[in-house]
């Protein structure tokens, strides 16, 4: 049998907008669905039509109570106040059984979470594989050896490296009698990653309302402490975890990371003009993996060729922040647990980053 995400977003595929043939995950119409027992909330986005509103409320209801255990549907729009109830905890696996208590029914203001920072720096890229969160991590471990107050939040729920990279691969986080969670603490960061809620051969399968349920959930009960930076590790790509966060986040900047070639370059763009669409600022690109270094004679060699990223950079009017090089020491350091940013200051790469940090503090400080 189905799970019961598989049967709600099933039911949501099977309704179209109006005049249009996406179905409400692809409009990304559904910003949130939670179950409590035989009840279920869904809030969707919708144009301000009162007409298309009624019409699409009755034939999500309508579908909604088909699926086994559903009794009751309430639907609301996503500019109408949440009700006025006490959250409850939600349960560890989205696809919960229907008597399963999730927290309860809200969603919050547009962009609030977070507001206890000065600075809210996303790195994504276009594509996987290219060292996003090698970046995130060692460009937050710097600004904290810069002597700034740092956060690191691993918002990659389909691929979480961050618990193995920062040595934290077995750590669970405290969970206070409010449900709240108590962010880990490495290398003078607080952080937090869905790698450390869940079963690390546990395989996330979800989508649509879901991200936006887990991000949210994050986001809201997590106790940060608030400081000078934020660092988001984001998923790869342009898809419902970036949308999400920048509904979410008063995002200050956005870090890109790419390798040198044509093929990863062009995703790269792909997710300067994401950000661009979504009013999120490009700090700047990264190049990273830019020329191997020998370890023994310290020649360069550009594997994965040299000076692409800061000529796309360009080409886009946007800031080139630096080159990362391939060193032994960067890929050891992130499998043990030890960055090189922590653990090797003097290097090379570190110089790296530090000179990056630098940049990115620069970027956003002109901006303001």
């Amino acid at each position: 049998m189905p799970s019961l995400e598989e049967q709600f977003e099933q039911a949501f595929t099977e309704i179209t907008l109006d005049d249009s043939s996406r179905h409400l995950l692809e409009a990304e119409v559904v910003t949130d669905c939670v179950v409590s027992g035989e009840t279920v909330t869904v809030t969707l986005d919708l144009p301000k039509d009162d007409a298309l509103r009624r019409i699409i409320s009755d034939r999500v209801e309508e579908r909604v109570k088909r699926i086994p255990g559903i009794v009751n549907v309430d639907v609301r729009m996503a500019d109408q106040p949440p009700p006025q109830t006490p959250p409850q905890a939600p349960p560890p696996d989205a696809a919960a059984p229907p008597d399963a208590q999730p927290r309860a029914p809200q969603r919050p203001q547009r962009k609030t979470y977070l507001d206890n920072y000065d600075a809210i720096v996303a790195v994504g890229s276009g594509k996987g594989g290219v060292g996003k969160s090698t970046v995130a991590v060692n460009l937050a471990i710097t600004l904290h050896k810069l002597g700034h107050k740092v956060s690191l939040f691993d918002a990659d729920i389909y691929g979480p490296s961050m618990p193995i990279m920062m040595g934290l691969r077995s750590s669970k986080p405290k969970i206070n009698e409010d449900s709240t969670i108590v962010p880990l603490q490495k290398y003078g960061l607080h952080l937090m990653s869905i790698g450390n809620l869940v079963e690390e051969a546990a395989a996330t399968i979800w989508r649509g309302p879901i991200v936006h349920q887990v991000l949210d959930q994050m986001l809201r009960e997590t106790q940060w402490p608030g400081g000078d930076f934020m660092v988001i590790d984001l998923p790869p790509g342009t898809g419902d975890a970036q949308l999400t966060l920048s509904q979410l986040l008063e995002i200050t900047g956005a870090v890109i990371v790419s390798t040198p070639q044509d093929v990863a370059l062009l995703d790269a763009i792909k997710a300067v003009a994401m950000f661009q669409k979504v009013d999120v600022p490009v700090l700047g690109m990264v190049e990273n993996m830019s020329a191997f270094v020998c370890p023994h004679c310290g020649t360069e060699t550009a594997i994965f060729d040299k000076g692409n990223a800061q000529r796309a950079a360009g080409q886009n009017n946007i800031p080139f922040l630096g080159r990362i090089p391939i060193e032994t020491a960067l890929r050891e350091g992130g499998d043990m647990g030890a960055p090189i940013a922590a653990t090797a200051e003097e290097s090379a790469t570190a110089q790296a980053f530090r000179d990056i940090a630098v940049r990115v503090i620069e970027e956003i400080e002109n901006m303001g």
